[in-house]
């Protein structure tokens, strides 16, 4: 008599042997599809504020927010750095701008001259006026606003002049 792997198993045939066999294999495949099942059903709807700036944001404003992404060198204009908007707002984060040029409603600079995606329109998967489809994209643009909050810095500290 046989054993059969570490469960203790006593297998005597060949045909338990096979079965054994396929039985695994079977069950291995069920779990991988289980796994790539759970994969399909995160959409970008469901993803955190952190994440969803990890994957449309940073190529330009660098994962910490300081605007060196990694395809900074090949764009013309230089992303702002989105940790220090707080400062440039004498201390307050306007939640309402930064959304505002995030969705792509801010006053319209002239034409050509937004070097930023218009994200309320490439975020949106839906047809026409599909209000579910418009709401997910203002909670992920919502979410992309408090996570740029949570990057703020203290302004720099400038060293006092010596005489």
């Amino acid at each position: 008599m046989r054993s059969g792997f570490a469960v203790g198993l006593d297998v005597t045939g060949e045909w338990q042997m096979r079965s054994l066999c396929r039985l695994t294999i079977a069950l291995t495949a069920a779990l991988s599809l289980l796994g790539c099942a759970h994969d399909r059903s995160v959409t970008p709807a469901h993803y955190s504020g952190r994440h969803l700036f990890e994957v449309y944001c940073s190529g330009c404003h660098g994962l910490d927010g300081h605007g060196r992404g990694s395809v900074q060198p090949y764009i013309a204009a230089s992303p702002p750095d989105l940790t220090q908007i707080s400062t440039r707002n004498g201390g307050a984060f306007p939640k309402e701008r930064v959304f505002r040029t995030i969705d792509g409603q801010f006053d319209s600079p002239p034409p050509n001259t937004r070097h930023m995606p218009i994200w309320g329109y490439d975020l949106f998967t839906g047809e026409g006026d599909d209000e579910t489809a418009h709401q997910q994209v203002l909670d992920m643009e919502h979410r992309i606003v408090t996570y740029v909050e949570s990057l703020q810095e203290p302004p720099p500290v400038t060293a006092p002049a010596q005489h």
